[in-house]
């Protein structure tokens, strides 16, 4: 049988309704209806494109709390009393006595707190301690002697005002010292207290608190719940420190001594206190735990001679032998080891800085040979458009600055909810017509790559299907795409609601977005080698069926779009073959699938994972198993049919010996 005989007689054999046009069908409506059909016809003879499994990268941007108060640790907010952190987030208290900020030069801060006992106390307190029982804490302060010889107390006090621990800190001399303390918490408290206290006469200085748990210390310092989602993800490279935050980030504050790095209020995204605390050690330390590659976005706002070599010795800083300068600095900083990063980007979304595409070529033209020379074997990521209706952008930064970058990287979300199938296809339209002007440009080895994708303002189940059908649009535009990675990774529920991520924290726990599970269950599931896609069909009248190979914005006037996109991949050995289908509409489908060629595995067991969810349906703090992925054993032949429940996202596994 021929593939057209085989497409017809599939069509045929299920009697199709027409694919209606209304998307808000509910799922016990859809039940009563005829399915949709989509065919897909899998040569496993043909020959195939590689899939970069950089398509399954992360991106891990300071905003919205998902470094600072997120994944990173450290507990204590405001440690240092910089900026507003003191009246945001400490609460003084004094009975005989007197709390104060001090305007005092400490490590690179420029305020202290003076804890002054006139035969009573004057006391600081933090709250919103989250502490879990049987967990050890451990943490520091900084604290000088002034005069006196007042006694400092450090309480742990749970949410009622019980104690918990009561820790004294012994205070000798009257330099500034560095004292650790300890405690195991008795009780699980997600609003507990810190408390630190003079007592007595005198007055001393405090500085820098810090505390974290033992588990999360011993965990590279990282949160052990959102490493742990973050893990789950295997993010094949993390692209940091944004995002808009890159441009200002100055990455010599983000190392050495925590105490002594530099306060930066985060005036991009809310104005929250920033101590640097995760810094470049930090994130590399994060890859290799990950196993990830780490994609370093450098600030490059300006041509000026100080301004490059700043960007430029953040390469060295990174990848220099400790025998030279900046490999000294990071020795000394307790990595002796060069890190070797091989991507780095410059930049990001320059035109937020009022560049013009010209410009910022210019730019590229001055940073790209620099990285080069100081990293030889990376790659050079530029920036291209933000949005996908600006071709003009990344044509003129090709055109203008081609030779001096390796990947131009594109950003693209789609910001109407509802759009999360039609979003995926205006992307693809835009990503076609980009490869084709590389392939036809003087630079026809530059690589493509979407480092900022999502649907956004929402974090339902839309989002996840926007999520399915971009990663398969990604796979099928390989090998020209290379690399891409959603945004948002992380961020506190108490932010900005408009933005959406993965997942969604607060400082206790956790739950996943609605493109969680699908980027989990896709990169679990990646193949290297794409074998074949479709978009569904596509009807004028339900006898009349065209099939579309590719995902495709030219539809015929009058014809109503399939609801069914899939692709198909396999393993380089083509013992495993893996099938991903996603269902964008309230009615149910059918993905009717044939394999041929000699390399079809004969005998072969199949696992098919489905997530089936309303397009509204989300998860919560209360509720995060809102969105659940189901497995099942599947019957294995070379045709067979995979149902397609309303907003199913559906991958199939198949492993078997290569015939």
């Amino acid at each position: 049988m021929n593939r057209r005989h085989f497409v017809l007689s599939t069509i045929a054999a299920t009697a199709a309704l027409p694919i209606r046009a209304t998307p808000w069908l509910s799922v016990a409506d859809a039940e009563t209806l005829e399915p949709g059909v989509a065919v897909l016809l899998v040569d496993t003879d043909r020959k195939t494109a590689p899939i970069d499994r950089n398509i399954y990268g992360q991106f891990l941007e300071h905003i919205n709390h998902s470094v600072e108060d997120g994944l990173y640790a450290e507990q204590i907010q405001g440690a240092g009393f910089e900026g507003d952190d003191f009246k945001t987030y400490w609460k003084p208290s004094s009975e005989k006595g007197h709390v104060e900020l001090i305007d005092l030069e400490f490590q690179n801060g420029k305020k202290s707190v003076r804890l002054t006992a006139q035969g009573g106390h004057a006391s600081i307190r933090q709250g919103r301690i989250f502490l879990e029982q049987g967990s050890r804490y451990e943490g520091s302060l900084w604290v000088k002697r002034e005069r006196g010889s007042s006694h400092l107390t450090l309480r742990v006090l749970g949410h009622a005002g019980e104690q918990i621990a009561s820790l004294p800190i012994a205070v000798t001399g009257s330099e500034w010292k560095e004292l650790p303390f300890s405690f195991t918490s008795t009780v699980r408290d997600t609003q507990a207290s810190i408390e630190l206290t003079a007592s007595g006469n005198g007055s001393i200085l405090v500085d820098f608190i810090s505390m974290m748990s033992a588990a999360a210390r011993a965990n590279g310092m990282f949160r052990h719940d959102l490493y742990s989602a973050f893990n789950d993800l295997k993010p094949a490279f993390i692209r940091w420190p944004g995002g808009s935050f890159a441009s200002t980030y100055r990455w010599k504050e983000g190392i050495g001594r925590y105490a002594a790095r530099g306060y930066h209020p985060n005036t991009y995204w809310g104005g929250y206190s920033d101590y640097f605390g995760f810094g470049t050690d930090e994130f590399l330390s994060l890859c290799k735990k990950l196993k990830a590659e780490p994609l370093i976005t450098l600030p490059a706002t300006s041509t000026k001679p100080e301004d490059v070599q700043y960007a430029i010795d953040w390469i060295h800083y990174v990848n220099d032998p400790p025998t030279t300068e900046m490999g000294k600095l990071r020795a000394a900083n307790g990595h002796p080891e060069p890190y070797n990063v091989k991507l780095f980007q410059i930049d990001n979304e320059p035109m937020n800085n009022g560049f013009t595409p010209d410009a910022y070529a210019e730019i590229v033209n001055v940073y790209g040979p620099r990285i080069r020379a100081a990293a030889p074997s990376a790659k050079v990521v530029a920036c291209g458009q933000k949005r996908s209706n600006d071709m003009e952008w990344s044509e003129k930064v090709i055109d203008l600055a081609g030779k001096n970058f390796d990947v131009l990287g594109c950003h693209n979300y789609e910001y109407e909810p509802d759009n999360f199938e039609t979003g995926v296809r205006r992307i693809h339209e835009y990503l076609v017509k980009l490869r084709d002007h590389v392939h036809n440009s003087d630079h026809p080895k530059i690589e493509i790559a979407v480092l900022e994708w999502s649907l956004q303002h929402t974090y339902d189940w839309r989002a996840g299907l926007h999520a399915a059908g971009s990663l398969m649009m990604y796979e099928s535009l390989s090998p020209a795409l290379s690399m891409t990675c959603p945004a948002l990774l992380m961020r506190n529920i108490t932010d900005d609601p408009t933005w959406t991520s993965s997942i969604y924290h607060d400082h206790v726990s956790w739950f996943p977005g609605g493109s969680y599970p699908v980027e989990k269950l896709f990169s679990d599931c990646y193949a290297e080698r794409f074998l074949a896609s479709t978009s569904g069909t596509f009807r004028d009248q339900p006898n009349r069926a065209i099939l579309f190979d590719k995902i495709s914005t030219a539809i015929p006037k009058g014809w109503i779009p399939g609801s069914v996109d899939a692709v198909a991949t396999a393993s380089e050995d083509n013992r495993r073959m893996v099938i991903k289908a996603v269902n964008y509409r309230g009615v149910k489908a059918d993905l009717l699938v044939r394999l041929q060629g000699a390399r079809t595995p004969k005998n072969a067991t199949a696992v098919l994972h489905t997530i089936t969810a309303a397009p509204t349906a989300a998860a919560s703090i209360e509720n995060p198993n809102a969105i659940l992925t189901e497995t099942k054993s599947f019957p294995y032949t070379s045709e067979f049919t995979i149902n397609l429940a309303p907003y199913t996202v559906a991958v199939l596994e198949i492993t078997g010996s290569a015939a």
